[in-house]
């Protein structure tokens, strides 16, 4: 397991150094979380706060399979973003 630092307002990893991350965590900006799992890109994690647990992207799948998933998710959300505008327009135009 690995000692993570992770953003209070994003949930994002902060900091794998322990400096950097025990300042943030003095500071409320981090949460020092000693259970991290090993040998996950740090940009596949995030913390969950209300079960102060480590959430990965993709879980169970290799790093190849997760940026596929990733870029997935992207195209999907623009999709969903264009189709909102373009509703949002059509509302504004009517």
């Amino acid at each position: 397991m690995a000692t993570l630092y992770f953003n209070t307002e994003t949930n994002r990893v902060f900091s794998a150094n322990a400096v950097t991350g025990d300042e943030a965590v003095s500071q409320g900006r981090a949460v020092k979380v000693t259970d991290a799992p090993d040998g996950i890109e740090q940009w596949r994690l995030s913390y969950d706060p209300s079960t102060k647990a480590v959430v990965t992207f993709a879980e169970g799948k290799n790093e190849a399979d997760a940026q596929t998933d990733k870029e997935d998710a992207a195209k999907a959300q623009k999709t969903a973003d264009d189709t909102k505008a373009a509703e949002r327009i059509a509302a504004m135009s009517a």
